[in-house]
């Protein structure tokens, strides 16, 4: 009996002891579940419901919820750390009402008085009232960099930045619209023959003098009638973008889910897009023969303006474009203020990727600065100069384009082939 009872106590503990171990096995492999489940791998695959809920991030757990918040990990900090939430609405409504809306508000000011201007001269083709009107065009084409960047609604229905500058110019395409007094210029094959190139040239190109394009439009009426073409259409254009803000911005404020058709990803996209095409292809890149086997100055912003010793324009223009961009990074204002923006947003991922773009892009500033005024004696001279400042608006293009739409789960939504 004894040895019975012994018998009975050794398999009551076997029992209890199998009954702990089998506990600590569920526990540990339930606790192993939860981490895989709540943690996105570095595949930046993304979920998104029609909630607005979305699960982002390179390594941490990210959740973007209908009342315009998102909870996102950064590359560099587990999910725990970035336990809060983030309202990416913050950043839509900073952007349209003290960024987007006044800066057309005022691009539009700008080119009414372009308007204005062209049509006293073509009305009275003079010296006077041709230098009003470069003048008007100078500063139109100033502030265009400021807008040219918001590629959206409206704007990207009529291809408007297509339509406003495209360059080169299309000088063959213009001579013969003049010729035939052609005033539809809806046909895309027209898209090289509007805008402001087109205006450089109409103002600079069609003869070699002040003097003689001047004695041009006295002479032959199809230059003013072509030239108030040009300024009708820009004109018109312009209205129905800014027009199209005052009921399109509460549905862009509203739009912060993480979907491709989503405002908050499409501006996101538009924003890295501009400034790798608009900024560093086209006004550096291309001249300096970045894509070719040899440079191609002809291809510079404001060419006639340059070539036939006008003026100078197209440095002015690219650092225009540059300090719209940075403005735009940081949410400023046109007063300094700064309010939500991407910056702000990738300093709450607590990476460092917000203040390397700030520090790039004064460094960029300091490349495209120390460029001759005139584009064309700098590929000619020195054309390194110009191949060194691409390179450090190439650095930027890697941080926007890897980095921070990695980190905002946003994936790239056009192709190219640069390579980058």
């Amino acid at each position: 009996m004894k040895h019975l009872y012994i018998k009975f106590f050794l398999i009551i503990l076997v029992i209890v002891s199998c009954s702990k171990d089998s506990d600590e096995g569920y526990s540990q492999t339930n606790t192993q579940s939860n981490v895989q489940t709540s943690t996105n791998t570095n595949t930046g695959t993304s979920t998104s419901a029609s909630t607005g809920t979305s699960t982002s991030a390179s390594t941490g757990t990210s959740t973007s919820a209908s009342t315009g918040t998102s909870t996102i990990g950064t590359s560099t900090g587990s999910s725990s750390s970035q336990g809060d939430t983030f309202d990416r609405g913050s950043i839509l409504s900073n952007y349209s009402d003290n960024i987007i809306i006044p800066r057309y508000n005022t691009f539009k000011s700008s080119m009414d008085n372009l308007k204005n201007s062209i049509e006293t001269f073509v009305s009275n083709p003079n010296s006077e009232n041709y230098d009003t009107f470069q003048n008007n065009w100078i500063d139109s084409y100033k502030k265009w960099q400021y807008v040219e960047v918001f590629n959206i609604n409206k704007a990207e229905e009529i291809m408007y930045g297509l339509k406003m500058n495209t360059y080169p110019v299309g000088k063959e395409r213009i001579d013969n619209n003049i010729q035939e007094g052609k005033t539809d210029l809806t046909n895309p094959n027209d898209w090289a023959a509007q805008g402001f190139p087109a205006l450089d040239y109409m103002l600079h190109g069609i003869a070699q003098t002040k003097d003689e394009i001047i004695e041009l439009y006295n002479t032959d009426a199809k230059y003013g009638n072509y030239l108030t073409t040009l300024s009708s259409t820009m004109n018109e254009n312009t209205i129905q973008v800014v027009d199209d803000w005052t009921t399109y911005k509460d549905v862009f404020n509203s739009s912060f889910d993480n979907s491709a058709t989503s405002a908050f990803n499409m501006m996101v996209n538009d924003f890295v897009f501009y400034f790798e095409k608009g900024l560093r292809t086209n006004k550096i890149g291309i001249p300096a023969g970045r894509f070719s086997n040899d440079p191609l100055p002809d291809r510079i912003e404001a060419y006639y303006y340059s070539k036939n010793s006008f003026g100078n324009l197209s440095k002015t223009l690219a650092l225009e474009a540059r300090k719209g961009f940075e403005e735009l990074f940081l949410g400023q204002n046109s007063n300094g203020t700064e309010g939500a923006s991407y910056k702000s947003y990738l300093d709450y991922l607590e990476t460092d990727i917000g203040s390397s773009v700030q520090t790039k892009l004064i460094l960029a500033k300091d490349a495209i600065e120390s460029l001759d005024d005139n584009f064309l004696t700098q590929i000619a001279e020195n054309n390194i100069a110009m191949l060194l400042a691409f390179d450090a608006l190439q650095t930027i293009v890697v941080n926007l384009k890897t980095d921070m739409l990695s980190n905002f789960n946003i994936a790239v939504d056009y192709t190219d082939a640069d390579g980058d």
